[in-house]
C-alpha cells in the first residue's frame, strides 16, 4: 500500500507541473458520443506494461476497457479485463533459463439498468465471467438482478449503489465445481478531485447464501490527463475469496500504472 501512495503523489506532482504549461488542458470528463435516438456512448481503453529486471525477470501486460451506453430508458455497461505475465527462472544447477507464465487471467461483464420514472432508480440485470489460470478459482460465472439507485450525481460525478439476488458457478484449481445462490452488492463512485484529475472507486461483492465461497473485489483508480484524450492511471485492486482451495491465500492485491485512451 505505501508503494501505491508514492505512485499517487508522483502522479499528482506530474499533473500539477503539466498544468503550469502555457496551454491549459481541458477537464478530464467522459466525452459523450451522441448516437442520436440510440443515446450516448462513452468509454476508455487502459493498457499497462510490466517490466521487472534483476533478481526476478518478468514481462507482462494488462488491458482494461469499459463502455457505457445510455439513453432515456437504459444504462448499459460493458467491461473487459485481461492480464498476462511471464517470468524467467534459472536452474541453479544447470544454468538453464526457462520462461513460464505466472499470471493469465481475463474477465468479462455486462450489465443493463432499466430506469424508472424518477431517473435515479433502476432495475438491473448482470452477467459476469472470469478465468484465472493460477488463481483461487479457475473459472467463476455469475448472474444477478436487482435494484440500483444513483444516490448522487453532479455533472459527470456520481455514486451508484446496487443490490439483489443471483446465482454463481465456480470451478476450483483442482477441477472441483460448486454452484449456489448469492447476494450481489456493488458500489460505483466517480469524482473530479482536480481539474484534469478524477478518482474512481468500485466495489463488487458476491456473498454466498448457502455458505460456499464469497468473493469481493475493490478497485481504487486515479486518472490524470496528459494531453487530449490520453491520460495516465494509477490503480490499486484488492480481491478476496473467503474459502480458497488448499493453502492459497484469501486475498490478492495489484498495483498498476497504465496509459488510458478515452473515446
Amino acid at each position: 500500500m505505501p508503494v501505491f501512495l508514492l505512485l499517487v503523489v508522483a502522479l499528482l506532482a506530474f499533473h500539477v507541473s503539466a498544468n503550469e504549461a502555457p496551454e491549459e488542458a481541458e477537464p478530464l470528463v467522459p466525452e459523450l458520443q451522441n448516437l442520436g435516438l440510440l443515446g450516448t456512448l462513452t468509454g476508455d481503453i487502459e493498457l499497462g506494461f510490466l517490466f521487472i529486471d534483476g533478481n526476478t525477470d518478468a514481462r507482462g501486460w494488462r488491458v482494461n476497457t469499459e463502455m457505457v451506453h445510455e439513453n432515456d430508458y437504459f444504462r448499459n455497461r460493458y467491461n473487459v479485463q485481461g492480464r498476462i505475465q511471464k517470468n524467467q527462472f534459472t536452474n541453479s544447477e544447470t544454468g538453464e533459463v526457462r520462461t513460464e507464465a505466472t499470471v493469465k487471467r481475463y474477465a468479462l461483464s455486462g450489465q443493463s439498468n432499466y430506469k424508472f420514472l424518477s431517473g435515479s432508480t433502476s432495475f438491473f440485470g448482470r452477467g459476469a465471467y472470469a478465468y484465472d489460470m493460477f488463481g483461487s478459482f479457475r473459472q467463476v460465472g455469475s448472474l444477478a438482478t436487482g435494484y440500483a439507485n444513483r444516490v448522487y450525481q453532479k455533472q459527470a460525478n456520481y455514486l451508484d449503489l446496487e443490490t439483489g439476488p443471483g446465482f454463481a458457478y465456480r470451478e476450483g484449481a483442482s477441477g472441483s465445481t460448486s454452484k449456489g445462490l448469492i447476494w450481489f452488492l456493488a458500489l460505483n463512485f466517480e469524482q473530479e478531485i482536480y481539474k484534469g484529475s478524477r478518482f474512481r472507486q468500485t466495489f463488487e461483492g458476491n456473498v454466498s447464501v448457502d455458505g460456499e465461497n464469497s468473493a469481493y473485489t475493490s478497485r481504487s483508480a486515479l486518472t490524470a490527463q496528459i494531453n487530449g484524450r490520453l491520460a495516465m492511471r494509477l490503480s490499486f485492486s484488492v480481491s478476496h475469496n473467503s474459502r480458497p482451495e488448499g493453502n492459497l491465500q484469501t486475498t490478492d492485491t495489484e498495483t498498476s500504472a497504465s496509459l488510458v485512451y478515452q473515446f
